[in-house]
């Protein structure tokens, strides 16, 4: 099995009243608990951060940038290859709110 990363990208604004994110949240941990042996890890990112274009291009404004710039987290899994993996993240209800990609980690012990 190989790993790979899905980060989690936002693409409109989300309500992150306490509620919606407790919604949110329930869905994805329901989801992990299904895709059970694939799931490795996760963790969600905070809001704010730096996003470096170019030595002089450094944006630092919050929330960061626009909503749909937004990385709200990431996931590893492992999966027998490529299209097992893009299978396994469109199962994933985050979905519904953001947009996923998916890539292939480099196993450095090859």
């Amino acid at each position: 099995m190989k790993q790979f990363l899905i980060l989690i990208k936002g693409k409109k604004e989300l309500s992150y009243e306490p509620e919606a994110l407790q919604k949110r949240m329930d869905e994805y941990r329901q989801w992990v608990e299904t895709i059970e042996d694939h799931y490795i890890s996760d963790q969600r990112l905070e809001r704010t951060g730096a996003y470096i274009k170019d030595k002089q291009t450094i944006s630092t404004d919050g929330p960061f940038l626009e909503s749909k710039e937004i990385i709200a987290g990431y996931t590893i899994i492992q999966a027998e290859d490529l299209n097992n993996a893009i299978s396994i993240a469109k199962s994933c209800p985050l979905l519904n709110h953001f947009e996923l990609i998916v890539r292939p980690i480099v196993d450095s012990t090859q």
